[in-house]
């Protein structure tokens, strides 16, 4: 599980990226929720039916958002994600992936909500 005392967004690095500008960063991060809420739904859909073609697009999608916030654990574990398929891993390895990225999205959302609120 991740700690909720380490903070697994960079904000300074987004700060950095909208020239601090309060009203971008809120729209950026508004628009982030949604973003990490349907990856987070659709990796657990897609890797439920072992869908490599479907999680791909889903990571496709997200990784941009994930590099630019420094999260480089849900890159980790989306990669995660396809090795489970590839490798034809164990139902329970890939519902431990699917909680570590619930954990790791949940996370996220937590601390953008906290950012625009």
């Amino acid at each position: 599980m991740i700690s909720d005392m380490a903070k697994l967004i960079d904000f300074s690095s987004l700060n950095d990226m909208l020239y601090g500008d309060e009203k971008y960063i809120k729209e950026f991060a508004e628009a982030a929720m949604i973003s990490f809420s349907e990856f987070n739904s659709n990796y657990s859909k897609f890797l439920s039916k072992r869908d490599e073609e479907n999680l791909r697009r889903a990571g496709h999608k997200i990784k941009p958002v994930a590099q630019m916030l420094g999260i480089q654990q849900l890159i980790d574990e989306y990669e995660v994600g396809k090795t489970i398929i590839w490798e034809e891993k164990s139902d329970e390895e890939l519902n431990k992936s699917i909680e570590r990225i619930d954990s790791i999205c949940s996370q996220v959302l937590n601390e953008l909500e906290n950012m625009v609120s």
